[in-house]
């Protein structure tokens, strides 16, 4: 290769890239500046300009003709090979700080009474952090119905796309990835068809389906995949996930990286696909859902609109989130899959987008900011969870949730009998508390790379909501006031405070917050009803008003023993460490259109 007597003992001959995997080429495009840019808009234009006023040095002419090199050489690899996993220790990570920090609580009502110094006041130390828990409860009732509001009146309202802020004369396009395993084909093609019901999909609307290779028939669902599909989207790709790609563990955060990538490589590849061409001034959005979604009716048009409401700049670290409900077949399953869905959906609109704390499966960004953020990282199960801050290090400052205000739906947890539904519902809530632990970590070991307000303002939400919310705030507010009165007495203090007299005082406070707490789980079913008339394909959960009054009972229960199964996959990923993090795929047979029978095989209660 020439050199232009250049100084470039560093750059990889032919041959050698020959040998390079995709990965690799990434990371070399990157150290020369010499990466394709999936160029933020109305950037293409800018840089068209700069390009056609400025003549090229010869290091310039030397750095194109590597490019193309380069270009080459990607074409002749093929797909992505996999990456190389830092080393990293399998126990001693920083996921053991939290699980320190949520047994350091939890035991609080035992050690607190202990120390001289504090147990005068140990009481109203548990009434206090009675009362913040309570505030937090309102905090979310207030968000949730500000969106419930928003998602309401939106559905009356007309989106003129037309009338956007388009001075660039940009188009848009849509990537949309949906990756399954064994899942069944009817669950997946039902997702498939919200996307292809949505308007100009067929102009605009690329899907992607990521299949592993291990998919049962996966080549035989391709065919009917492509059959139905491939004259309903402007594209429709299908890939398959090869098993032991280096750095991957089992899991849609692994399928999903290597199938957008895959993806991104085959439109920028396709000549009558405008992606890198500046003059077509082509903006591409990546989506990311579940295969048992139903989008909501306008999801694509009203990110656009949203779009155009912000700046360039804005839309560089941007996500859209829309509020997700998990109501299909709700009605059909047990108060605890039932209650666990319900509090998903509230605590979605009450915590994870106002406060900006992750997104949840079905989330959009610019190609540009998915690009920079490298993916999805394909060693780390919780792809949605690790997702903000991956792009947030990317563009060295807070990546900002925008609401959709269009209702999107997802399946909860199914088994095919009680017992079934018990062991789904126990190792989902283990496979996302293990997720949230090594999100933890990896969040600590880049914690300096990120501006300090933005690392110290997520730690605390983060820790509130994984930590303190899901699995510490149900059993402490059994075990404290049961616990503290018992161990003053333990040491001979008795039980009262500075301002709690006595200890049945003390339970009349605490059996007090007990029935706030019943409201506040009231305001979580009122949110899903008020939310029923903007569901996608008006769906509608059917419970009835009895079923409905006994899994309101249920909910704290639920809770607790939510909470319980929590502590216990801490302590799991505390002592097996890193081996246990891996995504076993929930079973969504039953999110299917059931089959009538005479004889359920299931009790709904």
């Amino acid at each position: 290769m020439t050199t232009n007597n250049h100084n470039n003992d560093d750059i990889p001959t032919i041959e050698e890239l020959s040998e390079i995997h995709i990965a690799d080429i990434h990371h070399i495009e990157k150290k020369h500046d010499m990466r394709p840019k999936a160029y933020s808009l109305p950037e293409r234009r800018t840089a068209q300009q700069q390009q056609g006023s400025k003549k090229q040095s010869r290091f310039g002419t030397f750095k194109q003709s590597v490019k193309r090199q380069i270009s080459g050489s990607i074409k002749s690899i093929g797909a992505y090979a996999g990456r190389i996993a830092k080393p990293a220790n399998a126990y001693f990570r920083w996921n053991l700080l939290f699980t320190f920090l949520i047994f350091l609580f939890i035991s609080s009502a035992i050690w607190i009474p202990c120390i001289p110094a504090v147990n005068d006041f140990a009481l109203e130390i548990v009434t206090i952090i009675s009362i913040i828990l309570h505030l937090l409860w309102i905090i979310a009732i207030i968000n949730a119905l500000r969106y419930t509001w928003r998602l309401r009146r939106f559905s009356s309202h007309e989106i003129r796309l037309d009338l956007g802020k388009n001075e660039a004369g940009i188009k848009m396009k849509h990537l949309v990835g949906l990756c399954v395993y064994k899942e069944p084909l009817d669950l997946l093609m039902d997702t498939i068809d919200s996307i292809a019901s949505q308007p100009n999909a067929k102009e605009k609307i690329t899907c992607l389906v990521g299949m592993e290779g291990g998919t049962p028939d996966k080549e035989e669902k391709k065919r009917i995949l492509d059959d139905k599909y491939g004259p309903k989207f402007e594209r429709f790709i299908v890939t398959f996930h090869p098993r032991g790609l280096p750095g991957d563990i089992p899991g849609k955060c692994s399928n999903f990286n290597y199938a957008a990538r895959t993806a991104v490589k085959i439109l920028r590849a396709d000549k009558n696909y405008p992606l890198e061409e500046y003059d077509n001034n082509v903006e591409l959005i990546v989506t990311t859902g579940d295969c048992d979604s139903v989008f909501g009716d306008r999801y694509f048009d009203a990110l656009e609109e949203d779009y155009w409401k912000l700046s360039p700049k804005q839309r560089s670290y941007t996500v859209w989130q829309s509020p997700l409900f998990y109501c299909i077949n709700l009605d059909q399953s047990p108060f605890f899959v039932r209650v666990t869905g319900l509090l998903r959906a509230f605590f979605m609109m009450g915590y994870l987008i106002p406060w900006n704390i992750n997104t949840m499966s079905i989330f959009s960004l610019t190609l540009k900011l998915f690009e920079e953020g490298e993916y999805t990282h394909p060693g780390y199960q919780m792809d949605d969870i690790i997702a903000l801050i991956r792009w947030s290090l990317a563009v060295r400052r807070k990546c900002v949730i925008r609401a959709i205000p269009v209702a999107t739906l997802s399946g909860p947890t199914s088994g095919k009998n009680y017992v079934d539904e018990w062991y789904e519902w126990a190792r989902q809530i283990r496979r996302w508390t293990i997720g949230a632990a090594e999100v933890f970590h990896y969040f600590a070991i880049k914690f300096f790379r990120l501006p300090v307000s933005v690392s110290i303002s997520f730690a605390a939400k983060f820790v509130f909501y994984y930590g303190f919310l899901l699995c510490i705030a149900s059993v402490y507010t059994i075990i404290a006031p049961l616990v503290t009165p018992a161990m003053l007495n333990a040491v001979d203090h008795g039980v009262h405070g500075l301002v709690i007299p006595n200890n049945k005082c003390f339970m009349i406070i605490m059996f007090g917050f007990l029935g706030l707490q019943y409201i506040w789980f009231f305001m979580v079913f009122l949110v899903n009803y008020l939310c029923q008339p903007v569901f996608p394909r008006q769906t509608k959960d059917k419970t009835g008003f009895i079923r409905n009054i006994f899994h309101w009972i249920m909910t704290w229960p639920t809770l607790v023993m939510y909470c319980c199964v929590e502590l216990v996959a801490f302590l799991e990923v505390t002592v097996r460490g890193k081996s246990v993090c891996s995504h076993n795929a929930s079973k969504k047979d039953n999110l299917v259109a059931p089959v009538p029978s005479k004889q359920p095989d299931r009790m709904e209660v």
